[in-house]
């Protein structure tokens, strides 16, 4: 019983700390989908201001 138990534990923290490598790439991704969004609106107000700023 105290065999099982062990196992049934050890399971437990393997599935525990994937789940939390699993959230962390998430809120990487989301961190990185974020500043693509912000510099392609950069881009685009470039673009619709005719040039004009950094991009001239």
């Amino acid at each position: 019983m105290n065999q099982a138990l062990m196992t049934i534990e050890q399971a437990v923290e393997r599935i525990e700390a994937k789940s939390r490598k699993a959230s962390r790439g998430v809120r990487v991704a989301l961190a990185f989908g974020m500043i693509a969004a912000g510099y392609g609106a950069i881009v685009v107000e470039a673009l619709r201001a005719g040039g004009a700023g950094a991009f001239a």
